[in-house]
């Protein structure tokens, strides 16, 4: 007998090797705070000629910096597009799972203000089993990102889909626009990442330099995710 729910056997019909996302050439993934940094820098004291320089920043610095971002964040996910349920563009749709394209300008998820969302659009179109539409959210794109949305229908695709995304066994292919000249046609980039705490929410490279900034801030002030990154 096959079970009910086989997330393997049904993903495997349902979706390509390749989760893939169409990034819009948008203003949003280069914050200003990104290129124009207030975070200060001294000398180090070691010697007068040496060039060393090292960050410093305050707990009160990181949270009046994300109070601001979340302010500017929570302003424009008001502008999120409202789109009817027959303006849903379904690539998979079955008893357990819907995938759906999400056009950019519209949040995946509506946040504490109830914007509008794909995430409630997929409620209205497909239902779900626990009748929330919150159950239904295994993963999201950002409000400026184009590309497939998973959907989970029933409680056991929600677990089965939370695993496969948190075990990684998904892979999301990322196209992007990107301002300059890049000397080869293709590579690997592998560096660290940590949260910016000179931009947040947003991610950055981790340098030595930017974690040893963090020494002997209050994990209470400054939250416990700046420093676990």
């Amino acid at each position: 007998m096959v079970p009910l729910w086989t997330p393997v056997a049904i993903l495997a019909a349902a979706l390509p090797a390749v989760l893939f996302i169409h990034m819009q050439h948008v203003t949003a993934f280069a914050p200003p705070c990104l290129l124009q940094s207030t975070v200060h820098r001294h000398q180090s004291p070691t010697s007068e000629t040496s060039t060393t320089t090292s960050l410093y920043i305050s707990s009160s610095d990181i949270q009046a910096k994300l109070k601001a971002q979340m302010t500017k964040l929570q302003e424009r996910d008001r502008n999120s597009r409202a789109i009817s349920p027959d303006e849903l563009v379904v690539v998979y749709e079955d008893e357990h799972i819907a995938v759906v394209n999400k056009p950019s300008g519209v949040l995946t998820v509506p946040g504490k203000e109830d914007n509008p969302s794909m995430n409630k659009v997929a409620f209205d179109r497909f239902g779900c089993e626990s009748n929330r539409m919150d159950k239904m959210v295994v993963h999201r794109l950002g409000m400026d990102t184009s590309g497939l949305v998973v959907f989970a229908r029933t409680n056991a695709a929600l677990r089965e889909l939370n695993s496969l995304f948190r075990t990684r066994k998904f892979t999301r292919k990322y196209e992007a626009l990107v301002c300059g000249h890049v000397t080869n046609d293709n590579g690997v980039i592998d560096l660290p990442l940590m949260r910016d705490y000179e931009c947040p929410p947003y991610m950055r490279v981790s340098t030595e330099e930017h974690q040893l900034a963090l020494i002997g801030l209050d994990p209470v002030e400054v939250g416990k995710k700046i420093l676990q990154s």
